[in-house]
């Protein structure tokens, strides 16, 4: 049984917000108290002001595998992936929106999201979260982001950053946490995955490691900066989107193995670290998920 257990506290941080095609929308101030009740609950309190604006409260039921969100303001389920991810699939009645979401505690401090927020099949926007923990007594620190205004980087896909994050030359390499498609363990992988320019609009990605498919598999991806698109010659064909150069959502066919992967990456607002979630799919059956951070080597 796993249950999610680091994310007790207050939390503080700046989330981006971008719109459906990848494009900056603005910052926003993200705060959330997460405190456990006497009756087993959990209480939620959050405040979030952006590009859109939301405050209220939720609590959470913890279930054998997973989290009842409970409303009022958040309404749905999360898989409790380990005690530091959980991956949820809810609805917020006060936007009118729906989220597919994960959120992982990087380290004991350090909390990274991804949120797809959408009406029926329409995505409107992508919210990519990096938080930090306020401790007993403080104040939550100034957040760090990028100066500019939406009006000057929503023409910019790294969103003001040097570079796009995820499409830098070199390596990311970690180790990755396998469950089978029953949640149960599978241990730990190493993982890598390597990135080399081939020309301006290409760059071939190498992946090796993990679970499911461990053997060096090769993509030539096409990129125009905010989607990339894999060619048909190689080993793992599919597509990508991007959001701020920092972030990613997008479905892979591993053509040796004829498994799908659906991939999620967050990559920290310094770039130096990424939260990675995949899972893995036989047709539209789910045969396990893998998970884990990764650190970047130029």
């Amino acid at each position: 049984m796993n249950q999610f257990t680091q994310g007790v506290g207050r939390w503080a941080g700046s989330a981006e917000v971008f719109d459906s095609d990848g494009r900056f929308l603005g910052n926003g101030a993200d705060y959330r108290q997460v405190q456990p009740l006497a009756d087993g609950r959990i209480r939620i309190d959050v405040s979030f002001v952006g590009p859109f604006k939301h405050s209220g409260h939720y609590f959470i039921q913890p279930q054998a595998d997973g989290r009842l969100y409970e409303g009022p303001a958040n309404i749905g389920y999360a898989e409790t992936l380990s005690d530091s991810l959980v991956d949820a699939n809810a609805y917020w009645p006060a936007l009118g929106l729906s989220q597919r979401f994960f959120l992982m505690n990087v380290d004991d401090n350090l909390q990274l999201s991804l949120a797809h927020m959408a009406r029926g099949e329409h995505l409107l926007y992508v919210v990519v979260g990096q938080n930090d923990r306020v401790p007993d007594g403080d104040a939550p620190a100034q957040p760090t982001v990028v100066s500019g205004t939406h009006y000057d980087l929503q023409g910019d896909p790294a969103a003001g950053r040097p570079t796009i994050w995820l499409h830098r030359p070199g390596q990311w390499h970690g180790t990755l946490t396998a469950l089978d498609g029953n949640g149960r363990s599978l241990g730990q992988f190493p993982y890598n995955q390597t990135i080399t320019p081939a020309t301006p609009r290409q760059l071939e990605l190498t992946v090796s490691g993990g679970a499911f498919d461990p053997p060096a598999r090769r993509a030539t991806c096409t990129t125009n900066d905010w989607q990339a698109w894999a060619t048909a010659d190689s080993d793992v064909v599919g597509s990508y989107s991007l959001s701020g150069g920092r972030a990613l959502s997008g479905h892979f066919y591993h053509r040796e193995s004829h498994l799908r992967c659906w991939q999620r990456e967050v990559a920290t607002l310094t770039g130096d670290r990424k939260a990675i979630v995949q899972h893995w799919y036989r047709g539209g059956q789910r045969i396990g998920a893998q998970f884990g951070v990764l650190e970047f080597g130029a």
